[in-house]
């Protein structure tokens, strides 16, 4: 796997210095659930060419990182079916790089999937058909594996059985990060693997 410069978990409401952030006015850092955590605490809008998570942080790293875990939480109430936290790796630009959509629903199309973006376009790429929806009420850990040979691993919780997988080459490097397509949510730790 690909290494990073990240020995120690990231307290991420005192590490804003260490990521960018797409809109840096729709973040904040806060308590949810009495955890200190970055909020991003409104949802982010779509952006042309592509659907893709209208809004995340990067994390800011000389080299590419293959493998990390982050603790998260929606914001969003129950009654909503898609609330969703989207995770962000092989990131090359705004248009390529893939992101894991974890979703409180599954439908094989949209919620529960790893998507490749690629310029204009974006293709499910997970090999899963409607993998059980996780993104419950709480905290959830959530963990990517991202291998140079083109493995994509997904983990919600169950940090030894991937929810999701898929193989894919088109970006074997790039930076992660993690954020939301369309709602709120909340992020408290991050640690490189």
């Amino acid at each position: 796997m690909l290494g990073g410069s990240f020995a120690d978990p990231l307290n991420l409401a005192e590490s804003m210095d260490q990521l960018t952030l797409l809109t840096s006015n729709l973040w904040k850092t806060g308590e949810v659930e009495g955890r200190a955590c970055l909020i991003l605490h409104t949802a982010g809008e779509q952006r042309p060419p592509v659907r893709r998570p209208a809004e995340f942080a990067l994390l800011k790293s000389e080299q590419p990182i293959g493998a990390f875990t982050i603790e998260a939480a929606t914001l969003e109430p129950e009654a909503v079916k898609n609330r969703d936290v989207s995770l962000i790796f092989g990131y090359q630009d705004d248009t390529h790089f893939y992101y894991a959509h974890i979703s409180s629903n599954s439908d094989n199309k949209f919620h529960n999937i790893i998507m490749r973006v690629d310029g204009d376009s974006r293709t499910r790429i997970n090999l899963e058909k409607d993998p059980e929806p996780r993104l419950s009420k709480g905290w959830r850990t959530l963990k990517i594996q991202h291998e140079e040979s083109g493995a994509i691993r997904v983990f919600v919780d169950d940090l030894e059985t991937p929810l999701m997988t898929a193989q894919d080459q088109t970006y074997p490097v790039g930076k992660i990060g993690f954020g939301a397509f369309d709602d709120r949510a909340a992020f408290a730790t991050l640690t490189v693997d």
